[in-house]
This record gives C-alpha cells, structure tokens and sequence, in this order.
C-alpha cells in the first residue's frame, strides 16, 4: 500500500512577496493546513520548537507554514533545519522588489524603517545562499500577486 504524496511547504522571502496571503489561499482553496507563525496566537499553542515541529509533521493533509523569519536568529535556523529533515520544502519568496515594497506599503503593519532594517539583514546574512532554498517570484509581470493554483503549480514543478 503507498502512501499519498502530501505537499508540506515552508514559505518564506522578504517582506511583501504574499506568504501569508498564499497560505490563506492554499487553506480556502486547496484545503491545506496553514500555520501562519507571525500569528502570536498559533506560537503560543506551543512550548517548544520540537512541540510545534512534531504537529507540523503530524498533520494528515497538505501543510503550508507561512513565516518571515529574522535570517540571524538561531532558534529560527533550528526550525528551518526540523522542518527540511522532516520533508519540507523550503520556498523563498523573492523577485519583484518594487510591488513587493508597494505591497508592504499597502500592508502598513510596520514602518517602512522596519521594513529596511529586515532586508538589510536579509542581504547582511546571506541567509539565501546559506539555506539555498527554492526562489519562486511571487508576481506576475505586471507586479500583482499570480493566481493562487498557478503559483502552487510552479512551487510543486520546482
């Protein structure tokens, strides 16, 4: 007996590519499991990085995990490592630099000083060749956001 291939994602990148955005999509359309883990009310489910990694791991459907993580955070790193070793694919949201700016703007959860401190440390960290991930670009060619089912078609072709 096989078993079914079930898709277990990690989305991450630099702020305003729609990680969190295409892990609601995935859930309302595609019936995946997300796990948004900027949400302080899904990490305070957990005690620990092994608790959320064992969850993660334990869910019978699809399962896309959302998270703009800090590239020089440790625990951050750990997380990533659990969830490569436990079949995950690592996706970094990257391309379109100005829509993704535009949509960070519209966004106006932080400033936009905040915004170019994280990408200073994303450059800073050479967290990107350092995890070598998938690299998807979020955005079509006109700078909006692709079409939820073509974008999980390009992430599960790569």
């Amino acid at each position: 007996m096989t078993t079914a291939h079930r898709d277990r994602l990690l989305l991450t990148g630099i702020p305003g590519t729609g990680k969190t955005f295409y892990g609601d999509k995935f859930a309302s359309e595609f019936g995946f499991a997300h796990y948004d883990l900027e949400d302080q009310s899904t990490l305070s489910r957990f005690s620990s990085l092994g608790q959320l990694v064992s969850e993660l791991v334990s869910v019978k459907k699809n399962v896309v995990v959302t998270w703009g993580f800090n590239p020089t955070d440790s625990p951050s790193l750990e997380l990533i490592r659990h969830l490569r070793n436990a079949g995950f694919k690592l996706i970094w949201f990257d391309g379109n630099r100005p829509a993704a700016l535009q949509a960070f703007r519209n966004r106006r959860t932080v400033t936009e000083e905040l915004l170019a401190a994280q990408m200073q440390r994303i450059e800073r960290s050479k967290i990107v060749e350092q995890l070598k991930p998938t690299i998807i670009n979020s955005f079509d060619d006109y700078g909006q956001f692709k079409p939820p089912a073509q974008l999980l078609d390009e992430i599960r072709k790569a």
